[in-house]
């Protein structure tokens, strides 16, 4: 028999402190030694902070959690990023634990926050596992690069 489903909902301000820390440990699992040990640090200070700010903003965009067994495992949030950009719908988030990936739970939050609408997101050059679940999602490169944490990796745009 398979587990259920994480729980997914729209987060708010009180949940802060388990998205920042999901947040640092994802990228942590992620990029480990990719990323010097000051970017970890200044997620690890900041990254509550932002998250309250960001969460505070009834203006801004919805950002959806995950929960299994009452504790975060991921979540997702995309924006509009404005005119000029090759879509009018970007997926700013989508950050998952590696425990929790296998188990839909970034399906589902992909679902939730773009649907099935044309987007763009952003992913680490290379990184092939991320590239392809977007891919099976219906999303492609584009040839679009840019920089990325501070200018010590670098991101592809991919487009849906």
């Amino acid at each position: 028999m398979s587990a259920p489903n994480a729980r997914i909902r729209p987060a708010t301000v009180l949940d802060a402190p388990d998205l920042a820390a999901v947040h640092l440990q994802a990228w942590r699992e992620r990029y480990g030694d990719l990323l010097p040990e000051d970017v970890y640090a200044e997620r690890a200070e900041h990254g509550p902070g932002q998250w309250e700010a960001m969460l505070a903003d009834t203006a801004g965009p919805t950002t959806w959690i995950a929960r299994r067994d009452g504790r975060a495992v991921g979540f997702a949030q995309a924006t509009a990023p404005g005119a000029g950009e090759v879509r009018s719908l970007e997926l700013t988030y989508l950050v998952v634990l590696a425990a929790e990936q296998g188990r839909r739970t970034g399906t589902h939050l992909l679902q939730l926050a773009i649907g099935d609408a044309p987007c763009q997101l952003w992913v680490l050059e290379g990184d092939e596992r991320t590239i392809g679940f977007y891919g099976h999602h219906g999303f492609a490169p584009d040839g679009a690069h840019r920089p990325a944490f501070g200018g010590h990796l670098t991101e592809v745009r991919m487009l849906r």
